[in-house]
């Protein structure tokens, strides 16, 4: 009786193994399915592409079969069905024993963290001598020394005669019992195998399902292309569902993409599930047999799930890395991929074709750095150790000013949601990192805080010293200058905390240096008051700028510095040229404006000159600002409302 858990859960074992050692007659003997689906294969006598049974024993036992070409051609197309396997038989011809494919499946499996296994024997009818049997156990035994398989059982079967069938059946239904189901709560994704397209239905594609659970008519995103499309139809091994869980070999009906559009290699996952990029960080491991050393900027295979892409390897720590070594390094792809930390990866050579080793990605999508590559390295040690804090303040740290958002560290750092709230509470209670945008949880290092800060400490002291008489910079004038990086209300609280740790210092609403004493001298502080006072006394007619500085017995020179100052210090508004008005001032014309538009839709020069009993040049000066401030739009001689009246 299996446990509760598992009874609705469906495992995927594969096959692997040399070319012609039966793997697709042994699915064949334990399900009945022919797994060879092209005429081509049957022809040849070999498995070029996937192949895929449903099997079911007299105990209810279920599993699906992925059966992988065995040839050294094909391996492209094993190792796109390999993803999502949850346990594999490694299948090895008693009358030849070990060969070459055997070593490189059995690398593969093991460089990918397959979880579980068996090993099984086939064509024993073919071999006389039972003392050739032990020898092939003994050698497979020492095959499998130091991998996942080591100590796993060793069954011999003809799937001629049936032979060894019944035993092999017991130790899958063993093996199933011990099989660990994923969480069903984990995004879904799907690497696709196939696609192709069925006459009435459209596009439909097939793959296992690495995690998750998706409903028809749900929607999910192709990656890397990142298209919408929404799932139509679900089968399971011919029979219609409504729903397909980690597990599951599947097939989607598809709407919003052709079939043309979707290839082997893409994901199916919801939005923002998965990060891509064209580069990775990794941990890389070279195979002990392989006969090749990976060099600097070598060019590879990269295989993740069932997709191949081209790539250049940038090794971190050495300029070579040897068989049986490993090192953390660099992938810089062709194309695009999707993934996540922990994925587990391929590379194979470029010419001649080889498996060279794998690994596991550690960062899926690196910010630009200009860290020398020795650096760089000691930074992704914290990502690749088990120092779970460490691990999310390096990946915050490492994606420099940008920040991460709360729910990416779950896919560039492996740990649940429940567990990065927690370690980022932790984080900022020791200001180790700062939380810059509440809404979307955007997180910055404090080291590129603090880098932050110092430009803008540099910004200030270049506006002190052209500006001596000035408190300081505003806001929006200090903001400004990060605008590229961050938003508004992100700048605000970037400045807040600034203040808070002293880099900086607030004086009501500006900003400066803290050795800045700023300000104006008294003298100048009543000669600003006086020029606010005759704008005000103007009305909505005001002095323009020659007569302005006339009444303060002031030379252009003074009085324009003397205005510009005002304007910086929001006592006065520049509308033109030679033009001012207080705040107030404008804040009441946009009143009178606003009661205009109630009663009418447009107005003209005239209409406003005679609204606020002013000159024709004053009107147009004030409508043309209007203009710019995206107040009022002008059509010919006439202007509409544009937001005004909503105020």
């Amino acid at each position: 009786m299996l446990p509760s858990h598992q009874e609705s859960r469906e495992f995927v074992v594969g096959t692997s193994g040399h070319i012609d050692h039966g793997k697709t007659a042994l699915i064949k003997a334990l399900t009945g399915v022919d797994a060879d689906r092209f005429e081509e294969e049957k022809q040849r006598g070999i498995t070029i592409d996937l192949g895929f049974a449903p099997y079911q024993d007299e105990v209810g036992t279920k599993l699906a079969f992925v059966d992988v070409p065995g040839h050294e051609k094909f391996v492209h197309n094993m190792l796109a069905g390999v993803a999502g396997f949850d346990a594999v038989l490694l299948v090895i011809a008693a009358d030849e024993g070990v060969m070459p494919q055997t070593r490189e499946h059995l690398n593969i499996c093991n460089l990918l963290e397959i979880p579980d296994g068996l090993i099984v024997l086939t064509r024993i009818d073919l071999v006389e001598d039972p003392e050739m049997i032990e020898l092939c156990q003994s050698e497979v035994e020492e095959l499998v020394q130091g991998t996942f398989l080591e100590g796993k059982p060793v069954i011999p079967v003809s799937s001629l005669s049936g032979k060894g069938i019944p035993e092999l059946k017991t130790a899958l239904q063993k093996l199933r019992s011990q099989l660990v189901p994923p969480d069903l709560g984990q995004s879904f994704r799907l690497f696709v195998d196939r696609s192709f397209s069925v006459k009435g239905f459209g596009t439909v594609i097939t793959g296992t399902v690495l995690s998750g659970r998706v409903q028809t008519e749900e929607e999910l995103d192709r990656f890397p292309g990142r298209e919408s499309i929404r799932i139509r139809g679900i089968q399971v091994h011919g029979a219609v569902r409504n729903e397909v869980h980690a597990g599951n070999r599947a097939a989607l009906n598809l709407a919003g993409i052709s079939h043309l559009s979707i290839k082997r290699g893409d994901q199916l996952a919801p939005s923002d599930s998965l990060v891509t990029s064209f580069m990775l960080n990794v941990e890389l491991t070279l195979l002990k047999d392989t006969p090749a050393e990976i060099k600097q900027r070598s060019r590879v295979r990269f295989h993740l799930g069932s997709r191949e892409v081209m790539g250049r390897v940038i090794l971190l720590e050495n300029e070579r890395l040897t068989p049986g070594s490993s090192t953390l390094a660099q992938l810089r792809l062709e194309e695009e991929v999707g993934s996540r930390y922990g994925d587990r990866f391929i590379l194979r050579s470029y010419s001649p074709l080889m498996t060279l080793g794998g690994g596991r990605i550690i960062d899926p999508a690196p910010g630009k750095s200009r860290r020398i590559k020795r650096k760089l390295a000691e930074r992704l040690k914290r990502l690749a150790s088990d120092d779970l804090e460490g691990r999310v303040e390096e990946v915050i740290y490492l994606q420099s000013v940008g920040g991460v958002i709360e729910h990416e560290l779950t896919l560039r750092t492996g740990l649940s949601g429940r567990q990065s709230t927690k370690i980022l509470q932790g984080l900022q209670s020791r200001q180790q990192i700062l939380c810059v945008e509440p809404v979307k949880k955007r997180f910055l290092h404090s080291a590129h805080i603090e880098r932050i800060g110092n430009f803008l400490q540099k910004v200030l002291k270049h506006h002190h010293q052209r500006f001596p008489e000035r408190e300081g910079m505003n806001r929006v004038e200090l903001g400004g200058k990060l605008s590229l990086l961050f938003q508004d209300r992100e700048m605000e609280v970037l400045l807040k905390y600034l203040v808070k740790i002293g880099m900086i210092v607030s004086r009501g609403a500006f900003y400066a240096l803290e050795e800045h004493e700023g300000g104006v001298s008294e003298q100048t502080e009543e000669m600003m008051q006086r020029c606010t006072d005759l704008v005000t006394q103007g009305g909505f007619q005001p002095l323009r700028r020659t007569l302005l500085l006339q009444e303060l017995d002031l030379n252009e020179k003074e009085g324009i510095a003397m205005l510009k100052a005002c304007a910086h210090q929001n006592r006065l508004v520049q509308v033109s040229e030679d033009l001012y008005y207080t705040p107030g001032q404008i804040e009441n014309a946009i009143t009178q404006l606003r009661e205009h538009f109630k009663n009418s839709p447009v107005i003209s020069v005239i209409d406003f000159k005679e609204l606020l009993d002013i000159s024709r040049k004053h009107a147009v000066d004030l409508l043309e600002y209007f203009d710019t401030q995206h107040l009022t739009i002008r059509q010919e001689n006439q202007r509409f409302p544009a937001r005004i009246v909503e105020g």
